[in-house]
């Protein structure tokens, strides 16, 4: 009989077991380095903890060991740079002095031989006698970094084995410093310390997007380098769900019983040696916790006298506003801010933002001026928004007192005017919900055989019927109908689609119902499909009525402005007025400049410059006209999907570009890649996809 596979065997338990092996191994460290830093809570329960004291002591011994074995293997300095290279552990790299030593690994500041390109180079802490579970992690950030792409996180530049078979990676060298001193050397604005947050969750929501988790997000595992840009790095003990799945769970980071992270930046599931609790939402504690230092320049549960006391607060949500543990004379505390800082450390998961994306577009709002989403908008609320945006300072008391009765009669019809708009939206929503259910093939009248367009001709039907009542909702709905017929190039049912929205919309807007962003919004749809059908006179106005519109009321540098400036450019150059179109684009260029920078704004800057390329076209300046389009493709790769129908595009327009200036091989490569981009995104039967297959016959055909 089978007696079946042997039972997997338990890592044997070292210390007490409430700490990790890592968080011993951190301290055993930096009794040896005394660059390091060990957590202090960590500290006072190991000096507590005999079973502890014991493993630290053993550990202290073996990293001893280790380090004078690392130090033999080291190449001597005093070997030329030739010399070195060949004699580095790390082939094809030379070793300079240790930047950082952690719990993982030790890193290098290092040079690629080949290259002459400064870099860091990360070498597994341990070597040779790294446990199974160290390697599997060490290999696991490799994973992970290689396949981030962000602004925002470091980035791998090449991974192997050494010498002695030991792995190793190269990335990015961050010339920078811990957020932590950073902001003890600067001092920013809270303003300052709100961009630069929001600049750090959009890195780690588009890691998050990616499936990737990671857990040990805290001052020293964000840089800012020397533009004031924050880079998230050290994913040694992140999670990937990419790869969670053809792991075995003996090597995992969350062994029932065991901890890794750090313990004051940790949420309380964390904590909880429950691995399956642990979620993105883990990263959003961790980065309030952080928030909450910077703000205040304490810990937010600094009081904690023990890891159980500290626990015991973080499961209980028992945290001190950052208002009440500012030092005197510190800068005050937007209430807004405080509140998305109590939102990310709620004890509960649920009552936290849901993602990274939530967080940034929350802090946007802080930035803006705009009711944060973090609270309800209760009737306190919109009055003390609306009056710190908008009140007009009065010196007379009598004149004071009228305008504060006029403020708050208005404000009183403004609520209810936002009551009745909710309820406008609410209804809005479920009608747009019950047409979409109402297509579902075992409720409604949806098949496996519906097109695009048949789906989207249902839904309008369905929503007409519920939202007959509601024009401008209904011409709203209609409107978003008809941009997505736009887009799969549906013109017929488009033109019926978006003309009737945006006579409602128009009308609504000019008898003050319908505000300037949802206007402008449906005068953009309407010169997009007039430029589809060749009316770029139309067109040309329909865009210029859109920018009058969000200048006006978002101002000159908004990115919906910029944006609609850029788009504009487009019917101006093919009515022939290139250079009025090069004076529009570089004024967009300049206001582009001028945009925080994140992913909305890289993007939108990207398109200036597809913009900038067309022209060159036009221009017969093909040369020109390549380099742009490589621009475009550079300035986007980092944050859209390789198979972006915008990669397509300008796909497209850079293989017209390399067939005009004779590189055959080039431009039939770039075609054939647009249009299977383009077939995928829009289906064989489009006119982007035909224009880019007809690209391709010719330029096979060509001899």
């Amino acid at each position: 009989m089978d007696p079946g596979p042997e039972p997997t065997a338990k890592p044997a338990r070292l210390g007490c077991g409430l700490l990790s092996r890592d968080s011993l191994e951190h301290v055993a460290a930096a009794r040896v380095d005394h660059r390091m830093k060990a957590d202090e809570l960590t500290l006072a329960h190991v000096l507590l903890c005999r079973e502890c004291t014991e493993a630290v002591n053993r550990l202290v011994t073996h990293r001893r060991l280790v380090d004078e074995l690392a130090r033999t293997e080291l190449a001597p300095p005093t070997l030329s740079r030739d010399e070195v290279a060949d004699k580095s552990p790390i082939p094809g790299f030379r070793l300079k002095d240790e930047i950082h030593r952690g719990g993982q690994g030790t890193v290098y500041r290092a040079e690629q031989v080949a290259t002459r390109r400064e870099c860091a180079v990360k070498m597994l802490i341990g070597g040779k006698f790294a446990t199974p579970a160290q390697r599997a992690r060490f290999e696991r950030e490799v994973e992970v970094v290689g396949a981030l792409r962000h602004p925002g996180i470091v980035t791998l530049y090449e991974s192997g084995l050494s010498r002695q078979g030991e792995p190793w990676f190269a990335m990015e060298l961050v010339d920078g410093e811990r957020l932590d001193e950073f902001v003890k050397r600067t001092q920013p604005s809270r303003r300052e310390l709100a961009h630069l947050f929001q600049r750090i969750a959009e890195a780690v929501a588009y890691a998050h997007r990616r499936g990737v988790i990671h857990r040990d997000l805290k001052p020293g595992n964000i840089l800012i380098d020397r533009e004031g840009s924050p880079r998230v790095l050290d994913f040694g003990l992140a999670r990937s769900a990419l790869s969670e799945g053809l792991r075995n769970l003996t090597i995992d980071s969350t062994q029932g019983g065991e901890f890794v992270g750090t313990f004051n930046y940790a949420a309380p599931e964390q904590l909880a040696n429950d691995p399956s609790a642990v979620d993105s939402r883990c990263d959003l504690y961790a980065l309030g916790v952080v928030l909450y230092e910077c703000l205040t320049g304490v810990l937010p549960f600094d009081a904690a006298k023990s890891i159980a006391e500290l626990v015991l607060q973080k499961s209980k949500g028992n945290v001190r506003r950052p208002s009440e543990a500012l030092p005197p004379g510190a800068q005050p505390i937007d209430r807004d801010l405080e509140v998305i800082v109590m939102r990310l450390l709620a004890a509960e998961p649920a009552r936290r933002y849901d993602t990274a994306d939530a967080l940034a577009e929350d802090l946007a709002r802080y930035l803006d001026g705009r009711p944060i989403l973090a609270r309800e908008d209760s009737l306190t609320y919109v009055v003390t928004k609306t009056l710190r945006r908008h009140w007009i300072y009065s010196s007379l008391g009598a004149a004071l007192f009228m305008t504060v009765l006029g403020a708050a009669i208005a404000l009183g019809v403004a609520f209810q005017q936002a009551e009745a708009e909710r309820a406008r939206v609410d209804l809005a929503f479920r009608a747009f919900r019950d047409a979409l259910e109402s297509a579902d093939p075992e409720t409604g009248a949806g098949a496996s055989t519906m097109t695009v367009a048949e789906f989207l001709t249902h839904v309008d039907k369905r929503v007409q019927s519920e939202l007959a009542s509601e024009p401008e909702s209904l011409a709203d709905i209609q409107l978003t109908i008809g941009l997505v017929q736009l887009g799969f190039d549906e013109s017929v049912h488009t033109s019926d689609s978006i003309f009737k929205a945006y006579e409602v919309i128009s009308k609504g807007h000019e008898e003050g119902r319908v505000p300037d962003e949802q206007y402008a919004r449906a005068a953009l749809a309407l010169a997009r499909l007039r430029f589809q059908r060749g009316d770029f006179a139309g067109s040309e106005a329909a865009y210029r009525d859109a920018l009058e519109v969000r200048e006006r009321a978002l101002g000159p540098f908004a990115l919906e402005t910029v944006d609609t400036l850029r788009q504009l450019s487009a019917p101006v150059r093919r009515l022939g007025r290139l250079d009025e179109t090069q004076a529009l684009l570089d004024d967009a260029l300049r206001r582009a400049e001028k945009l925080s920078r994140n992913q909305d704004s890289a993007v939108a800057t990207a398109a200036v410059l597809n913009s900038r390329a067309l022209l060159a076209l036009a221009r017969n300046d093909d040369e020109l006209a390549r380099r742009e389009f490589k621009a475009t493709l550079d300035a986007i790769a980092p944050f859209v999907a390789p198979d972006d129908f915008r990669v397509g595009r300008t796909l497209f327009s850079l293989a017209r570009a390399e067939f005009a200036l004779g590189n055959r091989t080039e431009a039939l490569e770039h075609a054939r890649n647009a249009h299977d981009i383009l077939r995928m995104r829009k289906g064989e039967a489009a006119r982007s996809t035909q224009e880019a297959s007809a690209l391709v016959r010719e330029i096979e055909s060509s001899k």
